[in-house]
């Protein structure tokens, strides 16, 4: 009897062991769905739903599928109902791969396939070379010592010869199917770049570790995760049908994403809000001064208005080659454009003080826009394969969840932190972005703007009409930096810039040059002289500028052009004249404002004299 009560309590005790552990143990797979994305400039938050039930205990619930590219810091995971959540883990998953697109797993097994025939042929090649190798070391020798009659020998010789050159053109023929192999695996391997498969193809898991008093039949979960290789930028069409008419300004924004997992039919937001940029506000220390103090050097665009813009070209590559579909990006700005098939770009920045952000499927990199020519080289960046951070608990009554089903367990930080600072737009239909690095484009707004046309010209510079519009009460359109692809009367002028971060309480948009305004500028060869008196030596220029109005309507447009200025005593200018003109003293700068009806033309004239040393060289023209 003694022996039965310690064999029970043994039993029992095993039971309740293996009860705790199977209840530590328990796992379950939960389906989630992508709701809602928000795109940074750089970068995206991403917002999954699902539901699930579990029994009363500790669980795991395993959310597969997401996205290898978190950054750790951003998760954040949010549940509603009577359950705690104990822990969130993030790791990668190598086993549970990413759905590829058909096309791209088409041309994969293609490639394949072309890979197996090329072997199949580079070893017929290589029996056949094995073959001539042998009938080269076993060559018929005759003579009379041979015991071969002459008859015979010929035939043999006959026949070695021709199975050589049967030999030749069969493996003449086998390369030739090679080289047709290798010429289209170089073409598949162009078009999976240009789809922009990537070669990371692991997913990722978030394990959160729920502990409940009772089973479980309707809880919700809201995961929050920002990742990486996702942004933005826009671009705009402007068109202009002629100057007695208002602007129509189609903004864009051109969506890309390579983060691992597609989003398809999500709710989509573009933001102006970049979370990698610091938020904190700066400080200023005290300013000492110093004896020999140099002050270091800053170069900026000499521009009047938006006129003058960087422009800056390339091409971005790696180690096969050109890549096509990089994002390039102006940092801290929605100014962008990506790679042609060919891995060229072209971009405007706001200044050589800009950097550009070179993107591509796990590569980046950051270069200072200080050159027309920037040619960039693209190395793979190594992901992180396992993060774990801190859990949040969500526990809630029943009383609290009917009084606020919407309260969350915790906070969105990034969110909260640029809400106030930032620019979204929602795109009102259901959305779908790829995991390809592809662009997007979602045509988002059209703008109806009341502008002023104004015609400028510094012929000294350049005989041309550049036409610029003012637009006034512009900070109320929320609009982004971004490119202009200008049209004007129907024909495509080409690309502009919108520069928000430098305008000012007047809007001035460059629409570029307009043919219909014939703008010379001359120098005058009877008043050009050289006197001599003493040590001295004064000269005389003049300049006429003929503006031509060739077109069917009065345009109004201003003419610049400038005097010299003395910088030292020994020079000195005199006898300026510059008719109709208006003269800044300072920087010398001679303003023509001029209303040129239809078809007609108006000259102007600038004159002056310079007495400098007699033995000086200056440059007057």
């Amino acid at each position: 009897m003694k022996y039965q009560k310690i064999f029970l309590l043994q039993l029992t005790c095993l039971f309740l062991i293996t009860s705790s552990l199977f209840s530590q143990n328990k796992t379950k797979k939960v389906t989630s769905k992508i709701e809602k994305v928000i795109v940074f400039s750089e970068g995206a938050q991403v917002t999954r739903k699902a539901k699930a039930s579990f029994e009363l205990g500790k669980t795991e619930l395993v959310f597969q599928g997401i996205s290898p590219k978190i950054d750790k810091q951003s998760l954040q995971v949010k549940g509603i109902g009577s359950f705690t959540i104990l822990s969130v883990i993030h790791q990668n998953n190598f086993l549970n791969t990413q759905q590829h697109r058909e096309e791209i797993s088409s041309l994969e097994a293609d490639k394949r396939n072309w890979e197996l025939k090329k072997t199949t042929e580079t070893n017929v090649l290589s029996i056949l070379q094995n073959e001539e190798n042998i009938l080269a070391k076993n060559q018929v020798v005759g003579g009379t010592n041979s015991g071969l009659k002459t008859i015979d020998l010929k035939e043999a010789v006959d026949f070695h010869r021709q199975r050589l050159i049967d030999l030749v053109k069969k493996k003449t023929e086998v390369s030739q199917k090679i080289s047709a192999i290798d010429s289209t695996l170089v073409k598949l391997d162009k078009q999976l770049k240009a789809l922009n498969s990537s070669d990371e193809s692991a997913t990722s898991d978030i394990i959160v570790t729920v502990s409940a008093n009772t089973a479980i039949t309707d809880a919700t979960f809201e995961i929050n995760y920002y990742v990486f290789d996702a942004g933005w930028y826009s671009n705009y069409d402007l068109r202009v049908e002629d100057v007695n008419n208002p602007i129509d300004l189609l903004f864009k924004a051109n969506i890309f994403q390579s983060s691992g997992e597609d989003w398809k039919d999500v709710k989509m937001v573009i933001s102006s809000g970049n979370p990698t940029e610091s938020g904190l506000a700066p400080t200023i220390n005290p300013w000492y001064l110093n004896l020999n103090q140099r002050r270091a050097s800053q170069s900026s665009v000499q521009a009047y208005g938006q006129l003058i813009g960087n422009t800056v070209s390339g091409t971005v590559s790696d180690t096969y080659g050109p890549i096509p579909g990089v994002s390039v990006i102006v940092k801290g700005t929605t100014i962008g454009t990506t790679t042609d098939f060919e891995g060229n770009y072209t971009i405007k920045v706001p200044s050589i003080n800009s950097q550009l952000v070179f993107s591509y499927v796990g590569s980046q990199k950051i270069v200072n826009a200080r050159n027309k020519v920037i040619n960039v080289v693209l190395e793979p960046v190594a992901m992180e394969e396992v993060v774990v951070v801190a859990g949040y608990s969500s526990k809630k009554s029943k009383r609290n969840r009917e009084e606020d089903d919407n309260d969350s367990s915790i906070p969105m930080e990034t969110s909260v932190a640029y809400q106030p600072t930032t620019i979204s737009y929602e795109i009102q239909v259901p959305y779908t972005v790829l995991s390809d690095g592809k662009v997007y484009t979602a045509e988002i707004k059209t703008f109806n703007l009341p502008a002023q046309y104004q015609y400028l010209s510094i012929p000294k510079i350049d005989a041309s009409a550049y036409l610029t519009a003012k637009i006034t009460d512009w900070q109320d359109l929320n609009l982004f930096d971004g490119e202009l692809n200008l049209f004007f009367e129907g024909a495509y002028l080409g690309k502009s810039l919108l520069d928000l971060q430098n305008a000012a309480d007047t809007l001035e948009i460059s629409l570029g040059k307009d043919k219909g305004i014939s703008i010379a500028r001359k120098q005058m060869k009877e008043y050009k002289s050289k006197q001599f008196l003493s040590n001295y030596k004064t000269e005389s220029r003049a300049f006429e500028i003929s503006v031509k109005n060739n077109k069917p309507y009065p345009v109004e447009i201003i003419i610049l052009d400038q005097l010299p200025i003395s910088a030292t005593k020994e020079i000195t200018v005199d006898d300026e004249e510059y008719k109709e003109g208006t003269l800044a003293e300072e920087t010398k700068i001679v303003t023509w404002k001029l209303n040129l009806p239809s078809k007609t033309e108006k000259k102007l004239n600038m004159k002056y004299k310079v007495k400098s040393p007699k033995n000086s060289s200056l440059i007057l023209d």
